[in-house]
């Protein structure tokens, strides 16, 4: 009896992405089949024994396009076998460093066409893609082989030079990118961009720098424009440069850019890599004939909408705005529980970190001006606030405050206790505008 030994095959993308597995096993250990069965074994390996495992997902489907069986992430690490219906079948695998980042579909919904979607406030990592078609005899393990094809870019390096010196904020955008990408490896027609906020080095006189986790996100479509923007106290300019080349999948991304008058330099160049295929470095020395937009800024005001969400505070020397999400969780019941519930809340646009609970100087702003629940209003408005007590921070320690009241409120604040399900949880997030 031949076992199946479901390699990872190391082509332009990556090897073992899987927990790393054994291959001499005992056969007479998977003898005894059902009758009509057939036994599938997934074994993994790596060229380097070292690798630190990840995550997969195998999806088995019938010649009528029916999934018919899953290997989960578990069955695959501990390379478990399961037993599955002989015949034809496809199957397609995932692979990722953190698949708790995707809504995976489930077997009775998948196709091969399914989207690979995000979960709530979660975004793109590593990604590889295979498919393969075999045939699966009954009461045998067959051998298979899944090449896999990494399908995102990794941006890891991003410097800008000459950065005048009133400049509070500077940021590099990116695309058009592919959105949203299917098991089958074809992309859908939705279209985003990547932007990433810069950082400025104090012991480098202009030059600012990304200095968080590395950026994947899908490759471009087309030729991608790079912006670099910059602001100021109360205006905003962008410079605009078109590539003359895509950013392709399975590379790594490095931006190197100038803001003076001088000659204009574009460089792709490929470098060998042990797992990606290379770097698409581009170098880019932005002049006054490529800014493409330069507007006034409109400052959010506290206690006023912005973008649909309510102003905590505004602080214009920095540009930042602190604001509140729009409906309150109640149900917190530990530490961890809160956690994850902030990092798994979509983030609004030009966020510069996650979700946090407000200090005790924001809650009781919120407390104080925004609009009273009223259980006859229909219009369900984000900036509601009830009666009730809500989590927050003093001295970076936790705390509560009581609203009570209806015509007139009051407002107490009390020593944490402990974490209670009838607390509301009304966390804030501080954005770059």
């Amino acid at each position: 009896m031949n076992k199946l030994k479901l390699y990872y095959a190391a082509i332009t993308a990556f090897v073992g992405i899987l927990g790393l597995g054994g291959c001499n096993q005992d056969d007479t250990t998977y003898q005894g089949l059902e009758k009509n069965m057939s036994r599938l074994k997934v074994m993994t390996r790596s060229i380097d024994e070292t690798a630190k495992p990840k995550e997969g997902k195998i999806y088995i489907f019938n010649p009528k396009g029916l999934c018919t069986d899953t290997i989960s992430p578990e069955n695959l690490k501990n390379n478990t076998p399961i037993t599955t219906k002989p015949g034809e079948v496809k199957l397609i695998a995932i692979g990722s460093n953190d698949l708790s980042a995707y809504n995976l579909p489930s077997q009775s919904t998948v196709t091969d066409s399914s989207i690979i979607k995000l979960n709530n406030g979660r975004v793109l990592t590593d990604l590889i893609l295979g498919t393969t078609t075999t045939t699966l005899e009954e009461g045998e393990t067959t051998q298979s082989d899944i090449t896999m094809s990494r399908e995102v870019i990794c941006i890891k390096d991003i410097i800008a030079h000459s950065i005048p010196d009133d400049i509070i904020g500077t940021e590099m955008m990116i695309g058009p990118m592919y959105k949203h990408i299917r098991l089958n490896g074809k992309y859908t027609t939705d279209i985003d961009s990547i932007r990433i906020a810069l950082k400025k080095k104090t012991q480098e006189e202009g030059v600012w720098t990304y200095t968080g986790d590395s950026v994947f996100s899908l490759p471009s479509k087309g030729n991608p424009s790079v912006i670099l923007r910059l602001k100021t106290v109360d205006n905003t300019k962008e410079y605009t440069y078109l590539s003359n080349a895509p950013l392709k999948k399975n590379h790594f991304v490095k931006l190197n850019v100038d803001l003076r008058e001088g000659i204009k330099t574009f460089l792709v160049g490929s470098l060998s890599d042990p797992s990606w295929e290379g770097t698409d470095s581009i170098e880019y020395q932005y002049q006054k004939a490529d800014n493409t937009k330069d507007e006034p800024v409109m400052h959010p005001v506290a206690g006023h909408d912005y973008y649909g969400y309510y102003v905590v505070s505004v602080d214009k020397s920095k540009r930042t705005v602190v604001l509140l999400r729009r409906k309150h969780s109640a149900g917190i019941t530990n530490e961890s529980m809160m956690n994850a519930l902030s990092k798994s809340i979509n983030k609004p646009a030009w966020a510069v970190g996650e979700w946090r609970l407000p200090t005790v100087e924001e809650c009781r702003y919120f407390l104080t001006n925004a609009t009273l629940y009223d259980a006859s209003a229909t219009d369900n408005t984000n900036f509601m606030v009830e009666p009730g007590t809500y989590y927050c921070t003093k001295d970076n320690e936790l705390m509560t405050l009581t609203l009570s009241g209806s015509t007139k409120r009051t407002i107490t604040e009390n020593a944490f206790t402990g974490y209670s399900p009838t607390i509301f949880f009304r966390p804030v997030i501080d954005v770059s505008y």
